[in-house]
């Protein structure tokens, strides 16, 4: 029998949870109540990325970024798919630095665009010119969506001013294109434009100026990330305000009545913006739900406080009356309350057991959140991690390889067979069940100043975890149980079973439950290996 020990202090420590309130008056209501039995999601969904551009080809969603996290932002741009707008599947890099390219560093905001033979993709780079790094805008062509794409001009026109970044390309009903991008010049960023070539590679005319910061709302003198788009008669753009950085920074909207302006922005301040928890929204864009009857925008929003990294979001959107009559764009504010999948996506199918014994993983049921391929494996029922450096604790968000079924409603039990040699600290072999990085219960066999059990609850960022002693070993089943909003934690081998302190409340709206293996700090490769996952409801 395992007598539970006295709690050990752990690293980890209780924070206060900031919580930054935005008012909004006139709000719109766009959010479907789901149906029982419908699918359901709540952002932030577990894309790691910043500056989206989603496209369709076909029934599938491509979704292109800039690199979430600062270490890969020097090595290219990723690309996901998807079939329903809400589970994303990463295809690896969809531009990758090439020796002797024009761009070294920063590959910023891309923007792709379908023609008849593959895809264009607009983004921004940076290179040392005369000691200084230098952004500019380069065009790369594939015949495929998911790419490679390989640069068909590099960079795609000089510029005179700060750096030109954040491309944006819009084509009109008369087959016009046209390109808009951001010049960031000693922290005051605006918005130029200019029409393109016949094959998009060349400005036909020098770029004017769009936009620039002159509303009281805009409290960092920073207007960029353009999406512009066409209803009716007028010309329609959406544009982010404030330092990426700042958790104020939202969207704008303004209109014309020709590409090039003059452009007029709504003044009664940012269409969207901060919500509890979902700081920083913006670089949004506008796509179709996939059977077309729904209007949805996509944006990032941070990860965590410091404001670099980002992750997905998606909203609902329609076009509203103002109360002088004039129509304008309105999009549902970021929040993490469950709603309806987008009108016309497949269900995802529901959580269940998996033995692995397939001889391939089920990519409908299990989603991986940053994936690298290379660090798993699955062989003879079980799935292998080679752990990475990486967490999920306090503002860390740099975990990989997280396994992750669809949400499961309701009490559950979930358990898993886990074999880990875990020895330097803070190496963790896990169980969880989760709805984001800043919200989710975990279980995990982990090493800290000797062999431990972490019991561990995240609330809107806030971190709790006890620690007791392992007397089972290396091999043990974790098991996490949810009875209404509390979850208790088991570890068991064989006939003993170790419960790791009382049950604890948290009330997560749709958590989904997985695995995973992490080696923050000591970025030690040991494998984790996992069997027979179990779910009973």
């Amino acid at each position: 029998m395992c007598v539970r020990a006295s709690p050990v202090l752990g690293r980890r420590q209780l924070l206060a949870a900031t919580m930054v309130l935005s008012a909004r008056t006139g709000r719109t209501e766009l959010t479907r109540t789901p149906a029982d039995g419908q699918a359901m999601f709540t952002n932030p969904l577990d894309v790691k990325l910043a500056d989206p551009c989603m496209i369709r080809v076909g029934r599938t969603y491509y979704l292109y970024a800039t690199a979430s996290l600062p270490e890969d932002v020097d090595r290219g741009m990723p690309v996901w798919s998807s079939e329903d707008m809400v589970r994303w599947r990463c295809l690896g890099l969809a531009f990758a630095r090439k020796p002797g390219g024009w761009g070294t560093h920063w590959f910023w905001g891309p923007d792709v665009v379908p023609i008849s033979d593959g895809c264009l993709m607009f983004y921004g780079a940076f290179r040392k010119i005369g000691g200084k790094d230098t952004g500019r805008i380069c065009v790369a062509r594939s015949t495929r969506p998911e790419g490679p794409f390989e640069d068909a001009k590099s960079p795609m026109f000089e510029w005179a001013g700060g750096d030109a970044i954040d491309a944006c390309v819009f084509r009109d009903r008369d087959a016009r294109a046209y390109l808009y991008f951001t010049d960031a010049n000693n922290g005051r960023n605006t918005i130029w434009a200019a029409r393109l070539s016949q094959d998009m590679l060349s400005l036909q005319g020098d770029p004017v100026k769009v936009l620039e910061p002159d509303q009281p709302w805009e409290v960092d003198p920073v207007n960029e990330g353009a999406h512009v788009w066409r209803d009716g008669d007028r010309y329609w753009m959406m544009f982010s305000v404030n330092d990426f950085r700042n958790p104020a920074y939202g969207m704008g909207l303004a209109s014309a009545a020709a590409p090039l302006g003059p452009w007029r922005k709504r003044t009664a301040g940012p269409i969207l913006r901060q919500a509890p928890g979902l700081r920083g929204p913006g670089c949004a864009g506008l796509i179709r739900s996939p059977d077309g009857r729904e209007l949805w925008a996509y944006y990032h929003v941070h990860l965590h406080p410091d404001g670099y990294a980002r992750q997905l979001c998606i909203s609902r959107a329609r076009y509203v009356r103002r109360a002088d009559g004039e129509r304008e764009l309105a999009i549902e504010p970021p929040g993490s309350r469950p709603q309806a999948y987008p009108s016309g996506a497949p269900a995802p199918p529901q959580a269940r057991s998996d033995d692995f014994t397939s001889g391939r993983l089920d990519r409908r049921l299990w989603t991986i959140v940053d994936e690298v391929p290379p660090n798993w494996s699955l062989s003879r029922g079980a799935i292998t991690i080679t752990a990475l450096d990486g967490d999920m604790w306090k503002d860390r968000c740099d975990y990989r390889n997280l396994f992750l079924q669809p949400p499961v409603r309701g009490d559950f039990e979930v358990r898993i067979n886990v074999e880990a040699h875990v020895g330097g600290n803070y190496e963790q072999a896990f169980l969880v069940a989760w709805q984001d990085a800043g919200n989710y219960v975990r279980l995990g066999m982990l090493h800290a100043d000797g062999p431990k059990f972490s019991a561990a609850v995240e609330l809107n960022g806030v971190y709790e975890e006890l620690l007791v002693p392992n007397e089972l070993g290396p091999h043990v089943t974790l098991r996490i149980s949810r009875r209404g909003d509390l979850w208790s934690f088991v570890a068991q081998r064989g006939g003993l079973s170790c419960a790791i302190g009382a049950a604890r409340e948290a009330r997560l709206a749709l958590p989904r439950p997985g695995y995973g293996a992490i080696a923050p700090g000591t970025k030690r490769p040991y494998e984790a290996v996992f069997r027979g996952f179990a779910l009973r409801r």
